[in-house]
């Protein structure tokens, strides 16, 4: 079949033309007609050169996100905060409270230049918790023993 938009010729039973894409079987039937020469194809352009980077040239920063390192006392806090609870339960967790609140008043001197408040806050709520489980611990046992004494 002739394609009657752009005179391809195209395979019996093809609905679209594969060269225009324009139907087909609506055209009416016609002699053969004489198919034009194709036009030589235009090639594209060669690829740009690529510039070296010079050393003189600013180099741009990147667009990542550039990763905030933890304070050390903040997890040194947390840290202690879970040894209070595990092995050594005054002595860790007095750590886990003043290393939490050098950590906090460091993250907030340091301008965002370190991280970790979340881990200092953790940290000191282990070690308040442990240390006041110690001291109803210990108001108990006193409790009991003076109830045992009077009795």
């Amino acid at each position: 079949m002739v394609c009657a938009q752009c005179g391809a010729v195209s395979d019996e039973g093809q609905r679209f033309c594969y060269n225009c894409g324009a139907r087909l079987d609506l055209q009416p039937v016609s002699a053969p007609v004489a198919v034009a020469a194709p036009q030589p194809q235009t090639l594209p352009p060669p690829p740009a050169q690529i510039q070296p980077l010079s050393y003189q040239q600013p180099m741009t920063t990147s667009t990542y996100p550039q990763a905030v390192p933890n304070s050390t006392l903040a997890i040194v806090s947390l840290v202690s905060g879970i040894i209070a609870w595990v092995l050594i339960p005054i002595l860790a967790a007095i750590v886990a409270v003043i290393s939490g609140h050098m950590a906090r008043n460091e993250i907030r001197r340091s301008g965002g230049s370190l991280a970790g408040q979340g881990l200092a806050m953790i940290g000191m709520i282990l070690g308040y918790v442990q240390l006041a489980l110690v001291a109803l611990g210990g108001c108990a046992a006193l409790l009991f023993f003076v109830i045992a004494v009077a009795a």
